[in-house]
């Protein structure tokens, strides 16, 4: 009897030990860590999450990670990367989506692979039908580097490097995003909302089709729709240079010069800016003279007095130059007189 209790006994045991071992649900730090990195590029985000093991004094890049091998290019679950709109990859297409991101290094070249299966375990390499994208890119040789990392390099105004790094190998990908039509598409539907209530958000879409040199007809509906909400000085600025941009100058000045009596003292003085960089110098000296008459107790009109004698100075009037720099000077906190002394100094020389 005791031999059958004993027996009844030990497979409890085990019974509970067997539960305990397989419904655990607690949470244990891991060796290899969890890390997420993003990257905005325009309005489109690249999310990469992955789990970073250390090389702790072994041979990764064909040894530990085999060549010619499937790689979940980090550790435990597989990594995955995540991109908000449609991408392209090393000049490839890729749907906004999450992704199982792996990689079969070798000595020369890396394959990449985008599986359709994002929550796979890292071990479970994607086969040829569940691989949504696969680009092949050149491994480059770095400094010693302890633990994986993923960083985002290169960044321009419409494409990123994304780039595993880890012991002395980095394995760099292109990432682009149409980025005008993902901007475009998002002001649209913006436009629909709040922000297409007022007048800013109008001449803000408008605006950064100007800067852009894009869309031009549905940036001229959408400055008209704001300077019909509240005329003033930004709007018809933008407007001026969207007809510029369609060749009709004569028109853009006409539009100026009926904003010039709206524009803020900073307005006018950097419109006056502009104007000097186009070098209508004539022009910008016309600008600057009204700013400083309509705005003389202006805390700053010591500055604006300083734009003046710039736009003469750059002009070849030496003598209106230094009239205006030295009003400038009479106005101007005494931080600033080192500054225009030496601008004096070097008129009165030459």
């Amino acid at each position: 009897m005791k031999s059958v209790a004993s027996k009844i006994v030990l497979v409890l045991f085990f019974t509970v030990i067997t539960s305990i071992t397989y419904s655990q649900n607690i949470s244990l730090p891991l060796v290899s860590q969890q890390s997420t990195i993003t990257q905005r590029l325009g309005l489109s985000d690249v999310t990469i999450t992955y789990h970073s093991p250390s090389v702790r004094g072994r041979q990764i890049f064909g040894n530990i990670v085999p060549y010619g091998t499937g790689w979940r290019a980090g550790a435990n679950e597989n990594t995955t990367i995540h991109f908000t709109h449609d991408a392209m990859i090393e000049g490839k297409p890729i749907a906004a989506g999450t992704y199982g991101l792996y990689m079969i290094p070798d000595r020369d070249e890396v394959k990449v692979l985008f599986s359709k299966f994002s929550k796979s375990w890292g071990t479970n390499i994607p086969l040829e039908k569940e691989i949504a994208l696969q680009v092949t890119v050149k491994p480059e040789t770095i400094p010693f580097q302890e633990w994986l990392n993923y960083d985002f390099t290169e960044r321009g105004n419409k494409s990123l490097t994304a780039s595993l790094q880890w012991e002395k190998t980095k394995i760099p990908f292109k990432i682009e995003f149409d980025v005008t039509t993902v901007v475009l598409n998002n002001i649209r539907q913006e436009l629909k909302g709040l922000a297409g209530f007022g007048w800013r958000g109008h001449m803000q879409a408008a605006n950064y089709c100007l800067q852009n040199d894009v869309n031009p007809e549905e940036a001229m509906a959408w400055i008209d729709k704001s300077i019909n909400a509240s005329k003033g000085f930004s709007n018809l600025q933008v407007k001026a240079g969207l007809l510029m941009k369609k060749g009709k100058p004569d028109l853009a000045e006409k539009i100026m010069e009926e904003a010039i009596p709206m524009g803020t003292p900073n307005q006018l003085n950097n419109y006056g800016y502009q104007l000097l960089n186009m070098g209508k110098t004539k022009k910008a000296i016309e600008v600057f003279s009204f700013n400083i008459k309509q705005n003389q107790s202006h805390p700053f009109i010591w500055g604006f007095t300083d734009s003046l004698g710039e736009a003469y100075l750059k002009s070849g009037n030496k003598k209106m130059a230094l009239k205006f720099y030295k009003q400038a000077k009479q106005k101007a906190p005494q931080n600033q007189y080192a500054y225009l002394d030496g601008v004096i100094a070097k008129i009165e020389k030459e």
